[in-house]
């Protein structure tokens, strides 16, 4: 396109073409960047900056975008034009080591030139220097284009009259959508058009998408308590009684499959909120892995929450993998350093902003976190997603189901899916229902505990070993009165078995490591005293006996000696005495212990096996229930159950 002279392109007047023979007019071709650019600036110029634009005194201007794009493409329309001022975009501080610095003071030189000086970026105050902010003639905002603003720029590509085109058919639009749907040689209905489609392509995921209501989501107690206030707030903000202020960003920790990012986005949908999902790893599957793209890939998550006009839960999910500084290789803190800092201070603009946005992190590893994560201010609510325990199970169950499933069929499915977290219960539930509908019956208790607890392909001698092992351990447990919560014979991974138990607290004393070793021992004394001989199913418990004492001696200074390991020499460690040979005159006391309260409660172990291996799962609750029962009883032992000791 011809030159004009210097910023006359901008305070110039919408000129009309005039129509050729055909009625047609002929606007110039110019690309749609540089017209909307013109479009959006002269809708912000008033009469005094249009007056210091034309000026031939040097001055200093601001322009504050949008976005990113908005600055590039402004910053590309003013150096197109002729004599410009020194014009320069800026869409990041400058990276000095570790540290990130605003820019613009080079440009600010030209100032005592006579040169004037025009510095664009769409975050001026962490972006362009302080110096600058404090001098500029004007800031001028450039918002994103207005519904007019996209009107005249259809009017100046096509030369035609813009009919039709409502704010619906432009929400959510990018400046790349726009510049993409605006083309030269389209008419203007073709254009509207275009916008439309756009429109409805970006509202899809949010507003088209199916989500699940909160009310539907299979829920623990503490967590359903948290979603729900939440999503009280959230609402109470959307209606203008309550602050953004009062949303406290929160970080879902919580092991794999516990629905962790699933619950962020039901509260958005329940809420009626937008939802922008990202993680750590897509910063680096979107970008070529190195710093500044990293950077640029989370700027645009940030950006994309900060400058929404509509209410935003975001989600930052995997952020373990934002590494802790404190626990840093030295060798990737420079590298890794910028990233953290960066995250920390977009976190802050959020929360300065006063916009409606609820910020979640997801975690398996929230021990892991660098702790300005999650301080007050930041990530401050710790939300704890863990799998249910029964009552929550059975709870699940019967959401799930509906009644489709008895109340006994639920409780047995609650007892029998341990460590099942929402989504596999969900899961489960779904398959057994589609079976079933397959086979056009009615849904039976057998079809969920095929899936539940698939029977083991052991032998039953191996069951019975199994369920002889973990009942050693329940019963001197109980002896001991160290609380059980379930008795297991299920098979997940290694595991054959397991019990579950503690001690109710984390201040350990002497006497709680004695008898959690002994618990930890009982498995093999059961083994030796009521089974079949020592076999190698004790492994686990041999090395958790060995490395608790080894700890309680070292670490914790229970045994007599206060040194630790650092200070000790291991082969006279107490009194000429070597720790090994200390750790195995404590673990043969601690097992005769263990295999005389087996040997004494023999019918309580073997009134335990019978159930477990039927019930295959026990609480505590269960427990105590057969325990009565079989001290009630004063029949004699069945021979089948008279083992001769090893």
């Amino acid at each position: 396109m011809a030159k004009s002279s210097r910023f006359s392109s901008i305070t110039s007047a919408d000129s009309v073409d005039s129509p050729d023979t055909n009625g047609m007019s002929h606007p110039p071709v110019e690309h749609v960047a540089d017209v909307l650019a013109r479009c959006m600036l002269n809708a912000v110029l008033t009469a005094r900056l249009r007056r210091l634009l034309k000026s031939t005194a040097a001055h200093l201007i601001l322009i504050k975008t949008a976005d990113e794009a908005a600055a590039k493409m402004i910053d590309r329309y003013l150096s197109d034009l002729d004599r410009a001022p020194v014009i320069e975009a800026f869409t990041a501080p400058r990276k000095t080591g570790s540290r990130f610095e605003p820019v613009g003071r080079d440009q600010l030189s030209m100032l005592a030139r006579g040169r004037s000086v025009i510095l664009i970026s769409q975050d001026l105050d962490r972006v362009i220097v302080p110096e600058a902010l404090a001098a500029a003639d004007a800031i001028i905002t450039v918002p994103h284009p207005s519904l007019s603003v996209i009107r005249k720029t259809i009017r100046e590509m096509t030369g035609g009259i813009v009919r039709g085109l409502l704010p619906s058919d432009v929400e959510g639009l990018t400046l790349l959508d726009l510049t993409s749907a605006i083309r030269p040689g389209l008419s203007a209905r073709d254009c509207v058009a275009n916008l439309r489609r756009a429109a409805l392509m970006r509202l899809k995921p949010q507003e088209y998408q199916v989500g699940v209501p909160l009310e539907d989501l299979a829920l623990t107690k503490t967590v359903s308590v948290w979603a729900f206030e939440t999503l009280r707030l959230m609402e109470k903000v959307t209606e203008g009684e309550a602050a953004a202020s009062a949303l406290r960003f929160a970080c879902l920790e919580g092991p794999t499959g516990t629905g962790k990012s699933t619950l962020a986005e039901s509260l958005a949908w329940s809420a009626g909120w937008v939802f922008i999902p990202t993680s750590v790893g897509q910063w680096f599957a979107d970008s070529a892995g190195n710093l500044g793209d990293v950077i640029r890939a989370a700027r645009q998550f940030f950006d994309e929450i900060a400058l929404s006009n509509r209410p935003v839960v975001g989600l930052l999910d995997e952020i373990d993998a934002l590494p802790n500084r404190a626990v840093m290789d030295p060798k990737d803190a420079p590298w890794w350093t910028a990233v953290v800092n960066f995250v920390l201070t977009e976190i802050d603009r959020l929360r300065k902003a006063g916009k409606p946005v609820l910020l979640l992190a997801a975690t398996n590893h929230f021990d892991h976190l660098d702790t300005a994560l999650v301080r007050p201010g930041r990530l401050e609510r710790k939300m704890s997603v863990l799998p249910p325990n029964e009552a929550e199970r059975r709870e699940m169950f019967a959401t799930c189901l509906g009644d489709k499933i008895g109340d006994d069929g639920l409780s047995s499915l609650a007892r029998l899916s341990l460590l099942a977290t929402p989504a596999a219960i969900e899961s489960w539930c779904q398959s057994a229902i589609a079976a079933a509908d397959m086979e056009n019956r009615a849904l039976e208790l057998r079809d969920l505990l095929e899936l539940v607890a698939p029977k083991s392909n052991r032998p039953p001698e191996i069951d019975r070993a199994i369920a002889i092992h973990e009942a050693g351990h329940a019963i001197v447990a109980h002896e001991l009165g160290l609380p059980i919560t379930e008795i297991s014979i299920l098979g997940i991974g290694d595991a054959g078995g397991w019990v579950n138990t503690g001690i109710g607290n984390g201040l350990l004393t002497r006497r709680d490591v004695e008898r959690m070793a002994t618990t930890m021992l009982a498995g093999r004394a059961a083994d030796t005293l009521v089974g079949g001989g020592a076999n190698a199913g004790a492994v686990s418990d041999i090395e958790k006996v060995n490395t608790l004492l080894r700890r309680a001696m070292l670490d914790f200074g229970l045994y007599n000696s206060l040194t630790n390991a650092a200070n000790s020499d291991l082969r006279h460690w107490n009194q000429g005495i070597s720790l090994w040979t200390t750790i195995g005159v404590e673990l043969a006391r601690l097992y005769e212990q263990a295999s005389e309260i087996v040997d004494r409660r023999r019918r309580d172990i073997f009134n335990l096996v019978d159930v477990l291996l039927v019930e295959r799962v026990v609480n505590g609750s269960r427990l105590n229930d057969i325990l009565a029962a079989g001290h009630s009883e004063d029949a004699p032992e069945s021979p089948d159950r008279i083992l001769v000791r090893a």
